[in-house]
């Protein structure tokens, strides 16, 4: 990479941090000031998507430090994770309300709630994985292990109450596999569109701003998403059940690699594009 190519990231990296400092400051401030809604599911489900979506930024500058000088790298890198580690406090904290606050009212749980409290439980994994490698490093004050061990325990508890989604996409593997051979898990198209939503009506969309579509401009012959898109992905994944996670590994990638094609940083194959069209189509059947 030249020397333009290497600025160039760099100034999108500090554009980045910005915005990551940015939500970082909200998130803290709103639970500061108690706004964060953690008495019902939908209001925490809604929380922890703006959470993920923290991290997300915080992965595209991460993706963009190696351009950096070494200082300036192991500075940014420092910032970076104790701005991470004050949210995830925030996080950990907020869930074990929510959990308190679920099991005192001991309302149903909606469908495929099991789903996401895995997820919250797994989450308390790569927490430990990442105070293990960067807590000492950084000097990162510890969660406190009652702490981690009470979310586990209500997590848990919950978990068994909460109705799973059918895995559909599953049951359609296992009834087609004697009539075909053996192919690539949910790479697909046609497998993308497959999705882990509920029987039942999802939950209304928070009343907003209207949601922009998925767009793509051709630059040379590839394929680059609008920076708006990220929107619609945003919320078909929350219609679909299915986490940013998920959707990366369906479409064969990792994380940051699928939010900077999302951020319009990268270009997309013509696989990933039709994969990220039929998921949305069948999502949100009604956005153009």
């Amino acid at each position: 990479m030249n020397t333009d190519s290497n600025e160039k990231v760099r100034r999108e990296a500090l554009k980045l941090l910005a915005q990551v400092e940015k939500q970082g400051l909200d998130i803290a401030e709103r639970y500061r000031a108690g706004r964060v809604q953690a008495s019902d599911y939908r209001g925490f489900r809604s929380f922890i998507e703006k959470v993920d979506h923290f991290y997300v930024f915080i992965d595209l500058v991460e993706e963009r430090l190696p351009q950096f000088e070494t200082d300036k790298r192991d500075a940014l890198a420092r910032h970076l994770a104790e701005i991470r580690w004050r949210i995830t406090i925030v996080e950990v904290d907020t869930t074990q309300v929510f959990l308190v606050r679920i099991g005192e009212v001991n309302r149903p749980l909606p469908l495929g709630s099991r789903q996401f409290l895995e997820r919250r439980l797994g989450r308390l994994d790569e927490i430990a994985e990442f105070y293990d490698a960067f807590g000492e490093k950084y000097h990162l004050t510890p969660l406190s292990e009652a702490l981690v061990m009470a979310v586990a325990n209500l997590l848990k508890a919950q978990i068994e109450r909460a109705p799973a989604l059918t895995d559909f996409a599953t049951e359609l593997e296992t009834t087609a596999a004697p009539q075909r051979s053996a192919t690539p898990a949910l790479r697909r198209p046609e497998e993308l569109a497959v999705s882990r939503r509920p029987a039942a009506a999802p939950p209304a969309r928070p009343a907003g701003p209207a949601l922009a579509p998925f767009r793509v401009r051709e630059m040379g012959g590839r394929f680059y998403a609008e920076r708006d898109s990220i929107g619609a992905v945003s919320e078909a994944c929350r219609v679909s059940q299915v986490s940013m996670d998920q959707l990366a590994q369906r479409l064969g990638m990792s994380r940051p690699a699928l939010a900077l094609i999302l951020s319009g940083t990268d270009a997309m194959s013509t696989g990933t594009l039709d994969g990220l069209r039929s998921f949305i189509s069948a999502a949100l059947p009604d956005l153009r």
